[in-house]
């Protein structure tokens, strides 16, 4: 399980806010505008050989974001039978599928640490509730997630690491506005 990340000095860079980041075991959010290093972090933590871990035991990062599950990317490579499935299946497949598909073909163990980014992106309700429920599934087995999004449904029961001062209260004070905002039903 991941515990700390330092962040290399060009990562680091364009992650203003910090440049050391906690993690938690379970669900952890990267939250904030956009431009913030959200996906930037996902991609240190996936890719970076010079941005410094602190693991407890051994870590195995598994990286997901829309343009890795894009079929008709032929750059990546097909590393094992579970990568050609995946691959096969985005063939014919919208990206929530692809991601259920993901869900049921990984093999997660508590060595495993998912990382996400804006999974949510062009998912309607149902295919986020359904996104939510097989995270929580995932970590209920000792999964850890680490995600990037703009979806509040992912905030409850969430470490989350806030990359600008401020957004989450932002955010709230904007949802319970425009709930305030909505017309009462009349009394039946």
């Amino acid at each position: 399980m991941l515990t700390t990340l330092h962040l290399c000095p060009p990562h680091g860079w364009r992650v203003k806010r910090y440049k050391r980041l906690r993690f938690q075991p379970g669900l952890n959010l990267l939250i904030g505008p956009n431009g913030t290093g959200k996906s930037t972090i996902l991609r240190a933590l996936a890719t970076c050989p010079n941005c410094r871990k602190d693991e407890q035991g051994p870590t195995d990062y598994v990286f997901f974001d829309s343009d890795s599950m894009n079929p008709k990317r032929t750059d990546r490579p097909i590393r094992n039978s579970t990568d050609m499935k995946l691959h096969v299946r985005a063939l014919f497949s919208s990206h929530g599928e692809i991601l259920q598909a993901a869900f049921s073909t990984l093999r997660m163990t508590p060595h495993t640490c998912l990382l996400f980014d804006e999974p949510e992106a062009g998912q309607d309700f149902d295919h986020i509730l359904a996104l939510r429920a097989a995270v929580d599934r995932a970590v209920a087995r000792g999964v850890q997630v680490i995600m990037a999004t703009h979806e509040v449904l992912f905030w409850e029961r969430a470490h989350m690491i806030e990359l600008r001062r401020g957004y989450i209260q932002r955010v709230t004070k904007a949802l319970c506005h425009m709930r305030c905002l909505q017309p009462e039903e009349p009394p039946l």
